[in-house]
């Protein structure tokens, strides 16, 4: 499989001679070549491991992405919390202002195409919850991320923004970064107002330091 290796992306992004768009295309690319047997197969260990996590604090409600293209693949995730009786809450987008709304998920029947082609919750079958709802959990996609917890999202802001209006009900949330291992960087410059992840799980294992 043809990849870019981690230093040289490193040497790239820390020295910025790659801006941010040009780091998202070149990781998805990378993303993109792993073949869709394996992406399958590590995508369900890091569910496993998150699960684990989740079982081992008594988590009982999370708000977790439904995948898109090549992103790690959540739904055996979202199927584990339905089994075990977990609250699964996924976001609708809306590209006008770049909010979300969150809505408790409990059937892919009740999911539709919404913003971006992604699949999204539908208001007609799960209501969006109230404002003030706060998860336990807020398992959090991205392009890239760092051991540091530093993200590299997608551009749109979307979870920036989230994070900022849980900080103004003063919500103490744990948010967790999921991706695959090709996806991690040894540093990602990030802003002031860009939200840090508690911890990242991958296929190999879930790091978490920072325990809300």
């Amino acid at each position: 499989m043809g990849r870019l290796s981690r230093g040289t992306m490193n040497e790239q992004s820390n020295g910025m001679p790659l801006d941010k768009a040009a780091l998202r295309k070149a990781i998805t690319k990378l993303r993109d070549g792993i073949p869709l047997e394996e992406r399958i197969i590590r995508s369900e260990a890091a569910c496993r491991y998150l699960a684990n996590w989740m079982m081992d604090r008594g988590v009982t409600s999370f708000m977790c992405y439904v995948p898109f293209r090549s992103e790690l693949n959540t739904r055996s995730l979202i199927e584990w919390g339905w089994k075990t009786g977990a609250e699964v809450v996924v976001p609708k987008c809306y590209p006008a202002d770049r909010s979300m709304t969150l809505h408790k998920l409990s059937n892919w029947s009740d999911l539709k195409a919404g913003a971006y082609g992604i699949l999204e919750p539908d208001p007609d079958k799960c209501p969006a919850l109230p404002d003030t709802y706060v998860p336990g959990l807020v398992v959090t996609p991205g392009i890239a991320f760092d051991p540091k917890g530093g993200r590299l999202g997608y551009g749109g802001g979307y979870y920036d923004r989230f994070a900022e209006r849980l900080a103004r009900e003063q919500a103490d949330v744990t948010w967790l970064g999921i991706a695959f291992e090709d996806q991690l960087l040894d540093d990602i410059p990030m802003q002031a107002h860009d939200r840090r992840m508690d911890g990242i799980v991958t296929e190999l294992s879930a790091r978490v330091w920072s325990e809300r």
